[in-house]
């Protein structure tokens, strides 16, 4: 689904009340990148670049205006008399004529420049999706590690409130309780850390969707994993297409000609021709009716400096451009290669071993309590649970984040 389309589509984002009173959002991650191209104020205000930009076309297809002349005697000897115009005046129009195509030339120049403000626009858009996407894995991210810090929490403290009885009638030794409150308080403090960048992140993402600070996030997960990509010479191909940054060096490529050409045609005068309706008093016949046509002389210079100075541009774009292909193509290859090492990863964590991981972890409770694994076998069975989940949340995200990078360097939604 191109970037394009994700700013048509409907918002089917459910706002509902909590118990506190305060709004709850729920998005998946289409919907956060939809609800951003239609709030983000930075791409709202990039869009007056380009009422701008329509201006300075609408502006270059305009004609010379012509100029009016008026000439009187100011003061009159003969007669002490001032602005004494039935003595002597003259009316005159010109009008400049621009030759060797300059004004095709220069509405050729603001079209191409016209574009390229579009296509830097559609950048500045392609970039707030990137970092959409990231920042919603984050928050995602940092949600699920919340709800796994709780979960454990929750499980220590069940944990601890038996050890305690245990402890008042002896069955159990001091030493050993206060182990466990230790591993609790350890717990605790990952899971502040943990919420402390959590609420930044989401405060980050707030910020580019331009949503109220009382607003509740709830980031839901994708219904399906990202499993494969296109071949190579198709997501090439597709970067050509989409990928505004290498259209627009291409389209400089084009500006610059035009510049050289527009810079060309200006070392070739313009013509002023003029038109005297009538001359009353300063000629010899009175009155006086008559043409003037006028040119610059071009014999100090004929605009080589800026004809050449165009020129060092136009070679300077087709360098860029060819840079900028470059890049294009290895971010692409490097992009795929390091999601399907990634994806390797994520398959290592099957269903299965998944599973066997939660029976091993809800058994564990059990077993101590019954006295059938001691203290050192419990919290071990407890941090191995805990770091293969987080293993696992760090594992899907990171999946996610190169499915979305495969994305911004093609320049186009062609994974979910």
């Amino acid at each position: 689904m191109g970037s394009r389309t994700l700013g048509f589509l409907v918002l089917w984002c459910c706002f509902i009340k909590n118990t506190s009173g305060q709004d709850t959002l729920r998005l998946s991650l289409i919907q956060a990148k939809a609800l951003m191209l239609k709030q983000n104020l930075q791409l709202v205000a990039s869009h007056f670049d380009l009422e701008a930009s329509e201006a300075n076309l609408l502006q270059a297809r305009a004609w010379n205006n012509p100029y009016f002349n008026w000439n009187q005697d100011l003061y009159s000897i003969e007669k002490n008399k001032y602005l004494n115009y039935k003595n002597q005046f003259l009316v005159q129009i010109d009008q400049v004529f621009s030759i060797a195509g300059k004004y095709t030339k220069t509405v050729k120049l603001a079209k191409l420049e016209n574009i390229g403000n579009r296509l830097q626009v559609q950048d500045i858009m392609r970039a707030l999706l990137y970092e959409c996407s990231l920042l919603y894995q984050e928050v995602l991210l940092l949600q699920s590690k919340q709800s796994l810090y709780r979960e454990s929490e929750e499980s220590y403290r069940l944990v601890i409130g038996s050890a305690q009885k245990q402890c008042e009638l002896g069955f159990m030794s001091t030493k050993e309780l206060i182990r466990l409150q230790s591993e609790l308080l350890a717990l605790r403090t990952e899971s502040s850390q943990s919420a402390s960048a959590m609420h930044q992140a989401i405060g980050q993402l707030k910020m580019l969707l331009n949503l109220r600070p009382d607003v509740e996030l709830v980031l839901l997960e994708p219904e399906s994993w990202p499993k494969d990509t296109p071949p190579l010479p198709t997501l090439f191909a597709q970067g050509e297409n989409n990928r505004a940054d290498y259209l627009w060096s291409r389209n400089q490529i084009q500006v610059g000609d035009a510049q050289v050409q527009l810079q060309k045609a200006k070392s070739i005068p313009d013509i002023t021709l003029g038109y005297q309706p009538k001359d009353r008093g300063s000629n010899y016949v009175r009155p006086y009716s008559g043409i003037e046509v006028g040119f610059e002389l071009p014999l100090f210079h004929r605009n080589a400096g800026n004809i050449k100075a165009a020129q060092a541009q136009f070679k300077k774009a087709e360098i860029e451009a060819q840079r900028k292909e470059n890049q294009l193509f290895n971010e692409i290859s490097s992009s795929v290669k390091s999601f399907f090492e990634t994806r390797l990863s994520f398959e290592r964590f099957s269903p299965s071993f998944l599973e066997e991981v939660e029976d091993l972890h809800e058994s564990a409770e059990q077993n101590y309590l019954k006295k059938n694994i001691n203290i050192l076998e419990y919290i071990d069975l407890k941090r191995i649970y805990i770091q293969n989940r987080m293993q696992y949340l760090e594992v899907r995200s990171k999946l996610l984040e190169s499915a979305g990078h495969v994305n911004f360097v093609v320049g186009t939604e062609i994974m979910p």
